[in-house]
């Protein structure tokens, strides 16, 4: 076999392994050998354009089969989103190539692929409104010992490393697998860098506090068929009906988890569905309650008598008082609720200090932040999904909880309900697709729940290191210009 034909072998090899990069079928691994394989299919090729289209081909294509119904876009609008936003994801490979060529393969040039590759993966999140949906680092959800790297660099810190991993391994390929004392050194360095994750994973913080929290959700499909009866048959009365059925259930189950000896009961997100004077009522009941079996209740609303409807969370206290109230800030364009400031609040209670966010809130980590900088200990995030994207929404609320130290609660409609410490070791986890609802309500979750913070980098640093790569980026992109202009010369 000649050298053209094993380049296409390598080109459907990293095709093959992108299918599980990430996506739905996540295998960590996946993610640490595509990019080797892309590279080495792109480096040597003599026809940089023509096989720029079959890399973008391989790249777009894999990534449409593998994310297939984990956007909520049409068939047709996910194919050309994917088309369309899958060069940026290929500049690395580019800049790579060019240097390569350039310059040989030196142990020092293997930094810039994993610098290349976090700056596109900065950029592509940044400012977007799908949040980080697609980074790179997500693809080790399954993966603990890669997740702690989150707790000091984000998780733009594990796309550097998977980069540098797949960029010095085609050095040692070029080499022969034969070491020098650099590239042995950036070896270690990597090792390194995993054996910490390990270690920490081994070697957690006791929790400050436990308690039993208790969470329920609503059976697969119930939102939509309430929003279609209000939305598209028009039957308000009916409408109000049900949710008033609806809402006498969720009371007598919140009732019923608190005497099975729950401290807080949690709701999925928009649970307390309803016109303004029912969303209220709701909240006046469920104070009493709050009071008479003297627990915490995360409360999720979505009130459709405003304009636009307001998808908010709120915590009651055992006194009855509402102390925490968060409106939805992530993906509201897309849902066309009143969008939140922000700004995350918290409430200290004998079970220690509680915030709570909503789904989508969860996918911005440059805001969640908060959480970690104001030592949260338990945050929630009641949720509504879809069978598409259930597993890898559930598995990016995990890396909120690593970078910022905190336990998370996540209660969720239509798709995966999880409880994880400070360091992504999961204590429960339930799928609403994995059986038929026999009652009433769903993935109902009673957990004797670990509660503490424990120190974590990245609220301080923030974003730095994809800010930093930027740079960097942005100094590679010089670099191959003054060199142009030096070699015409």
């Amino acid at each position: 076999m000649n050298n053209k034909n094993f380049r296409y072998l390598f080109l459907i090899i990293a095709f093959t392994l992108n299918l599980f990069a990430g996506s739905k079928w996540n295998i960590p691994l996946a993610a640490w050998i595509a990019p080797i394989f892309f590279i080495r299919f792109y480096r040597d090729t003599e026809k940089a354009g023509r096989n720029f289209l079959l890399l973008w081909l391989a790249s777009a294509l894999s990534t449409i089969i593998s994310w297939h119904g984990a956007t909520l876009f049409p068939l047709g609008v996910e194919i050309a989103f994917f088309f369309a936003v899958a060069p940026i994801g290929l500049i690395p490979y580019v800049i790579d190539r060019i240097y390569y060529r350039r310059f040989g393969s030196t142990a020092w040039l293997t930094l810039i692929f994993p610098i290349a590759l976090t700056a596109a993966d900065f950029f592509s999140s940044s400012g977007s409104p799908l949040g980080t949906f697609g980074a790179v680092g997500y693809s080790q959800r399954d993966f603990l010992p890669a997740i702690q790297i989150v707790s000091v660099a984000g998780i733009w810190g594990i796309t550097f490393v998977v980069g540098w991993f797949a960029s010095l391994m085609n050095h040692l390929w070029d080499h022969g697998f034969k070491f020098t004392r650099l590239s042995l050194t950036f070896a270690g360095l990597l090792a390194l860098i995993i054996g910490l994750g390990f270690t920490r994973t081994l070697l957690p913080t006791q929790p400050k506090h436990t308690a039993t929290v208790a969470g329920f959700s609503l059976p697969n499909g119930t939102m939509s068929k309430m929003l279609n009866q209000l939305n598209v048959e028009e039957d308000e009365a009916g409408f109000r009906q049900a949710v008033d059925e609806l809402h006498a259930q969720e009371l007598s189950q919140i009732s019923k988890l608190a005497g099975d000896g729950a401290n807080i009961v949690v709701l999925q997100e928009g649970a307390v569905i309803g016109l303004s004077d029912q969303v209220e009522k709701f909240l006046t009941d469920v104070s009493t309650i709050a009071i008479e079996k003297n627990i915490y209740v995360v409360v999720p609303t979505f009130d459709l008598g405003k304009s636009p409807a307001e998808n908010k969370v709120h915590i009651v206290d055992p006194t009855g008082a509402v102390v925490l109230t968060h409106t939805k800030y992530g993906g509201n364009m897309f849902e066309g609720t009143l969008k939140g400031n922000e700004i995350l609040q918290t409430v200290d209670t004998p079970y220690g200090k509680l915030s709570a966010i909503i789904c989508w809130d969860a996918d911005f980590p440059s805001v969640v932040k908060q959480a970690g900088a104001q030592n949260t200990d338990l945050l929630f995030i009641p949720s509504q999904d879809w069978l598409g994207v259930k597993d890898i929404h559930a598995g990016m609320a995990t890396f909120r909880a690593v970078e910022n130290g905190m336990s998370i609660f996540r209660q969720t409609g239509q798709g995966v309900s999880v409880v994880t410490d400070a360091y992504g070791n999961q204590f429960n986890r339930v799928d609403s697709f994995e059986k038929e609802t026999t009652g009433e309500f769903t993935s109902i979750q009673i957990v004797q729940t670990p509660i503490g913070s424990a120190n974590t980098i990245y609220p301080v640093i923030g974003d730095a290191l994809g800010n930093i790569m930027l740079v960097g980026l942005l100094g590679l992109l010089i670099g191959l210009w003054t060199t142009r202009k030096r070699n015409v010369k």
